[in-house]
Parts: structure tokens; sequence; C-alpha cells
């Protein structure tokens, strides 16, 4: 080889490690962004699987609890049929017939799939055996006997002091479980008799052959007591003496579990299995077998369902907690596939460094952002101390409902609620107690709403509810202000304390009272305000009643006013009498209206309008002032007697108000009687106390109107300053026709006497019911029999006064 040749070979060989270089240098950044973008893609799939995994697990926990609750709620309405069986035995008078069972039975549980049997277990006596043994025979129930369980056959139950038997059932009287005496048998004792001493319903587990002998079956056994009407049940003791029997049902717990799930249309993508609850007799895990699986081929052991995903909960029978265990379906929507990573995995690969960096920065501060903006919106639309949604999320839910309407979206109603007494828990336990007694109202309301309704918090103690999708809404409202009532009246257990309430109802309904929220809002607030006057507690549907009655309230009340400013009010006066000499001692102070239009206008037409409006303080100051006025007049031995409204008692210058009253007429404190109703007395006691000691330190003596009724209180005599007690007219409207009307009242003048205080009987209407309140003691009288309440000016002021009053009576 020549020169030349060797200089071109070197030459080429050159040239071809200057193309390799080049070549790995134009592949390197490729090379490094595959790599990188392969790290990255398999980084970010593992994210998303991770991410798929924890968002499978929250939907598959959140249908698992759905599924459970509504398994609650139709256990509790399994249960709360057979309380409505015990409430037609406590409030029957003359007992439950086997017809009247049998029927409201078959009724009860018409629709209710999973139901063995009810049966009726009275409490009969040694005495009694032999009379309700008869009794059934003549029913039809052949060869009927009290019977105990002795071994797996059944024998004639020996002498014992109590028997519990099977008298009514709904099965057919040839069945052997008429006359099985549950107390003899030692498992289902144990739970009468924790039934009976708490006062509760309680459950317990049992076994029945099915109808092939075949086998034992699961199924739940539910004791509700039941005890005799108008009999106290506050101590175990008791409740051991008025317990009347016990109504039993007897629950299919798979066919019973099934139902709930297809009535609900429970999702087929969690496998939910019911066992029975912990007991000593539970070696392990894998003997612990379901009651109910809702998937055969799902794990069964509850070892087994440990092992996988799964969620943890418990249904509540009476008082016994079975445990509820929840799976993924296998197969189903909820097991995780980790297709969105291998999709991320798949698209990664393809795409460059950068690309995917930029993806995942900008999907981390989207989701970010999202999430600030959606814990934003959830603040401003939630109630902090509840939880629940606030008012402007009900408004804005509302609105929504209301613009459906008009495109012939379906109907929905309101519901509006008050709670009833709860001021007086703020008052008395603290505003501590308040917030936490909110909270369990709160959750007792969820607990009583469907998932599709919207439960909200207005402000203080006020919450509503929207119900839709019902057929009859009307019904379903009311169906549900019922539910709401009953559990809102069951105590309420604070710390130390167990406090009871109730709840006002008003509901409208759209678009039968109104298609926009301004008129829906005040229907459902004017049947609150009915509710509210009818007694609390109960529930009231708007009608156009209501609204005649406001725009008349309103135009009452602008009349009143103006009454006021006009001097259009008058005061009358009704004397009242020294009961053992017949002396004419004072008068009261009545104030009446004579409206220019309506004429004279009886108080009791307008006196609570006065109070609720807070008129009552301006018009209590013109009585005050013109009574005072009126009685300097009269001759030194007559009192004047006025009365104070529990709203003026709220007024921070009320004494200097008396006072000046006092000063500007002349008249003598002593002479001035301030009449009081119970009703001021339950609050603000030591601030009312100092006020009324205030009053006596002057002279004025202080009278408590109406005893008798309302919230009387032996306390209120020792603990306020009264010179007098007024005996209600209702005792005296009885006296001569009620024993207990003397007993009463002569029980009043003795305690009276004792206290160094005197008694006037109001309402006296005949000599007779004179002579009889002469005898028993009272002091003063008043009434028609010595005259109605008449203007100044008709009023005669010397000797013949009692008699001119009597003949303008």
């Amino acid at each position: 080889m020549g020169d030349r040749d060797q200089i071109d070979l070197d030459r080429r060989r050159m040239t071809g490690r200057g193309r390799v270089a080049s070549l790995l240098g134009l592949c390197r950044p490729a090379l490094v962004a595959a790599a990188l973008g392969l790290l990255f893609s398999l980084a970010g799939a593992a994210a998303v699987a991770r991410w798929e995994d924890r968002v499978n697990k929250i939907e598959f926990e959140n249908a698992a609890e759905t599924q459970s609750i509504v398994m609650q709620n139709g256990m509790n309405e399994y249960i709360s049929r057979l309380e409505a069986l015990r409430t037609l035995f406590e409030s029957s008078n003359e007992g439950v017939t086997r017809s009247e069972f049998e029927t409201f039975s078959g009724r009860l549980f018409e629709r209710y799939p999973g139901l063995l049997r009810i049966s009726w277990l009275p409490r009969i006596s040694r005495n009694e055996r032999a009379e309700y043994e008869a009794a059934a025979i003549g029913d039809g129930v052949s060869g009927y006997r009290i019977k105990t369980l002795d071994g797996n056959d059944l024998a004639t139950a020996p002498q014992g002091e109590e028997y519990y038997p099977v008298f009514y059932s709904t099965q057919p009287k040839t069945s052997p479980v008429y006359g099985i005496d549950y107390m003899s048998m030692p498992g289902r004792s144990e739970v009468l008799a924790r039934a009976r001493d708490d006062d509760h319903i309680t459950a317990i587990r049992t076994e029945l052959y099915d109808r092939n002998g075949a086998g034992q079956l699961p199924n739940v056994l539910v004791i509700v007591p039941v005890y005799a009407k108008g009999t106290s049940r506050d101590t175990v003791a008791d409740r051991r003496r008025n317990i009347s029997g016990f109504v039993v049902g007897i629950f299919d717990l798979p066919l019973l579990m099934q139902a709930i799930r297809l009535r609900t249309g429970a999702s087929p993508a969690v496998s939910v299995n019911v066992y029975q609850p912990f007991s000593a007799r539970i070696v392990s895990l894998e003997d612990l077998l379901p009651d109910y699986a809702s998937v055969s081929a799902a794990p069964q052991s509850m070892r087994d369902v440990a092992r996988g995903r799964h969620w943890s909960g418990g249904l509540k029978i009476g008082d016994t907690d079975w445990q509820v265990r929840a799976v993924p379906t296998a197969g189903g929507p909820l097991e995780t596939t980790y297709d969105r990573a291998g999709a991320v995995l798949t698209v990664g690969m393809l795409l460059t460094l950068s690309l995917s960096t930029y993806l995942m920065l900008a999907s981390r501060n989207s989701r970010r952002l999202s999430l600030a903006n959606r814990r934003v919106l959830e603040l401003a639309q939630t109630d902090v101390l509840t939880g629940l949604p606030n008012r402007a999320f009900f408004l804005g839910r509302l609105d929504e409902l209301n613009s459906r309407l008009t495109e012939g979206g379906a109907s929905f109603s309101i519901l509006m609620l008050d709670l009833d007494r709860f001021k007086n828990v703020n008052d008395s336990l603290g505003h501590g107690a308040g917030d936490a007694l909110l909270r369990l109202v709160a959750q007792r309301l969820k607990s009583a709403i469907r998932a599709t309704d919207v439960l909200a918090r207005l402000g203080g103690d006020e919450f509503a509810i929207i119900q839709e999708g019902s057929e009859d809404q009307r019904a379903s409202s009311t169906e549900l202000a019922m539910r709401i009532a009953r559990l809102v009246a069951e105590p309420f257990p604070l710390p130390g304390h167990r406090v009871e309430i109730g709840t006002s109802i008003g509901i409208a309904i759209a678009p039968d009272h109104g298609c926009d929220q301004e008129q829906l809002l005040k229907k459902a607030d004017l049947a609150l305000y009915r509710s509210k006057s009818a007694g609390r507690n109960c529930f009231t549907i708007y009608d156009e009643a209501m609204s005649a009655e406001l725009e008349a309230r309103n135009t009452l009340e602008g009349d009143l006013r103006d009454a006021i400013a006009r001097c259009q009010l008058e005061v009358h006066y009704q004397s009242f009498m020294d009961a053992s000499t017949g002396a004419r001692r004072g008068f009261e102070a009545l104030v009446r209206w004579r409206h220019p239009v309506r004429g004279l206008i009886p108080p009791d037409q307008f006196i609570a309008l006065a109070e609720e409006t807070g008129l009552i303080v301006p018009l209590g100051e013109f009585v005050l002032r013109r009574a005072c006025a009126d009685a300097a007049a009269w001759p030194s031995d007559l009192m004047v007697a006025v009365n104070l409204s529990p709203i003026q008692f709220k007024e921070a210058d009320l004494f200097e108000v008396i006072c000046a009253a006092l000063r500007d007429s002349g008249l003598s404190p002593q002479r001035l009687e301030i009449e009081i109703t119970e009703s001021v007395l339950l609050e603000r006691g030591t601030e009312n106390h100092a006020f009324m000691e205030r009053l006596k330190s002057i002279g004025i003596e202080l009278a408590l109107d109406d005893f008798g009724t309302g919230y009387s209180s032996l306390s209120y005599l020792t603990a306020f300053p009264f010179d007098k007690i007024k005996i209600d007219k209702s005792f005296i409207r009885n006296l001569t026709h009620q024993p207990r009307s003397s007993a009463i009242i002569s029980s009043i003048v003795t305690l009276a006497r004792g206290l160094d205080m005197s008694v006037t009987a109001e309402g006296v209407e005949t000599q007779d019911e004179f002579e009889r309140l002469k005898a028993l003691g009272v002091n003063f009288a008043q009434g028609y029999l010595f005259g109605r309440p008449l203007p100044i000016d008709r009023i005669e002021l010397d000797g013949s006064a009692a008699g001119s009053q009597r003949d303008a009576a």
C-alpha cells in the first residue's frame, strides 16, 4: 500500500469517527429527553395510580356509608311501626281485642316484607292465668295454655307469680307459638327484663327452624315494652310496677335487608354483609359468618372481609349493634383498574420533558386553585356551628327550584322550624350548651330527611327544609313534620343535663302557595306563627285564612298605635270588697279601647297584640298614670290595683315611671297595689326580685295575679315579697259543683295566712259563691256580684257606691 492510500484510509477513519460523534451529539438531547420523559411518565403514572386508588376508596366509602344509612333508616321504619302498635295498647281505655290487633298489625306491615310475625305478650299474674287461657280458647285458639320450652319440646308452664305468654299473634291460630312464656326462656327473659327496666326497645338474635325443618335461619327478635296508660315510668320500680306487656316482632333479617335495598335502589357496586353483635361466644373472626349478605360470591367470614378493601359500620336494632361490613362488588365499577395510570404512562412516553413538566405543573396549580375556590364557596354557604347549609345556600336553592316551576318542574314544599323553649336553655345553661344543643338538633334533623332534601340553618334556633320529588307533596310534608316533631321532642343529652325542647313547624307548598321566594317564605312564616300560637310543638300547613288574619292583625296594630297616640283608650274600674264586712276596699284598673268605628273593643282582643309589638309599654304607662291620678281624688281608705305586663318588667326605667306616676298624681304609695302574673317570675328571677323589693321599700303592695294557673309554684310565695294572692276565677266558677275547688281554695287561704298574706277571689258572680268564700276564709272578693268595670264618671264613692255598682251590673 502506498503513502497516498494510507492517507486516504486515515481520512476515512477520521470522517467516520466525526460522524459518530456528530450523531451522538444530535441524539444526546433526544436520549436525555426520552430518559427523563420515561422517568416522569413512570412517576406520573404511579401518582395517578395512587390518586385513582384514593378516589376509588372515597367513592366506595361514601357508597358504603350511604347504604348503611339507608339500611338503618329502613330498620328504624320497621321498628317505628312496632312503636305505633305500642301506642295502640297504651292509648286504649278498654283494651285491644284480638281482631283489632290483627287488623292493625296487618295494615302496619302490609307492604313491609321481612316480618315473620308480631306477638302481644300481656303481663299475666297467677290468678289471671285461667281467665286468659279461657279467653284465648274463646277467641278460637284451640287448646291454648301457657307453655314453657323444655329442651326442644313444649310443656305446660309450672305455676309461677307472673307470665308473659304469646297471647295475640299474626300467626295462624293453630300455630304452636301461642302460649309460649317468654319469661321462662333464659335468653329471652333477660331481654324482656332489660326492655322493661330501661324503657328501651331491645333486640336479640334468634334462630327459627325453616318451614321444611332443614336448618336454622338467623332472625332478629325486637321487644317493645308497653306500660299501663297514664302511669309513671320515671324509675325502675315504677316501670316494673306499671308494665302491662310487650309487643314482640320477629324479622327475617336477610329478607328485610334485601327489601330495604330493593326499595331504595341500592347500588350493586357495593356488597354488604351484616354480622351478629360481638359476644363472648365468638371465638374467632373465622367463625363469624354473616346473618345477611347482599352478594353470595362476596367474602363471607369477617376475616376474609378484612383482608381486602372494606368499610366497617354498625346497624342499630333496638339497643343492640349489629356489625356491617361492605366490600366492592367483584367486577363492579368501584374496583380499582388503574386505566388512567396506564393512559398517563402511554402518553407520557410520547411527550417531551418540557410538555410533561408543563402539564404536570399546570394540572397541579389548576387543582389547587379549584380546591381553594370550592372551599371558599363552601364556607360562604355553610353554617359554621352545625355544618349545615346556611341561609344563602337555602335561598339559592329555593330560587333554582322556583325557576324550574316556570318550566313545568315538580312541586316542592318548604318547612320552617323554630325550636320551642330554646331560649330557656341558653339563659339557664349558657350559650355553650345552646350551641351543643343546636348541633344535636341538626344531627337529628339530618337523620329525618332524604338525601335529596335540603336542610339549612337560617340563624339562631331557626331551621328550614326543602322537600321535593313526592307525588303527594302535602302528605309527604305532613309525614316529615310529624317525624321531626317526634325526634325533637325526645330528650337531648347535654353534659350534666337532660334537656327537653320541642319544635314549631310551618309548611308552604309550591306552586299551590306561590311560585317565588318571597311568597313562599312569607306563607311558611305565617304557618309557623300559627303553630306557635296553637301551643307549640306542632305543625301547620298554610291556608289563605292566615293572610287575611295577618292583614286584620296589621290593621288592628296600626289602629292601636293611633289609639295610644290619640288617647282613645279608657280606664274602667271594678271594685273589690272586704269579705268579712262587705265594705269596699278599692278598685282594679282595667284598660278599655273605644274604637271610633268598631266601638268598645275588649282587652282580650288587643292586649296580646300590644305585648307582641311592644305597645304594651306606652299603654301600661298610660293606665298606671291615669289610675294614680283618678285614685288620688278618692277617699283615703280606697286602694287602686294596676296590672303590670311581663314586657314592662324588661324596661330599665319602670321603677322611675311608677315613682313619677305617684309623684305627679300625689297618690300615696301605700294606696297603690301592683298585680304581677306568674310568668314574670320565670325569667330574670334575681333582677325581678330586687325590683319588687324596691317597690316594697316605698310602701307599694304586691299581688300575685291569677294564682293556680300557668306555672304556679309554692316557691314563688316564699321567694318573692307578695302581700296578696289573687285566686283565678276558674276555681271560683267550679266552686259550687266541684268539692276539689273548695279544698284548693281552703289550702291557699291556710298557706297565705301562714305567710302573712291576704287572699282575693276573682270572678265572684253569685251570692252562694260569696258565702262559701267567706266561710273558707277569703279576705277580699271581686266580680260581677259587686259590679262590672265602669268608667270613672259612673263610679259613686259614697256609702251607696257598692249598691250602685251592683245595680249597674
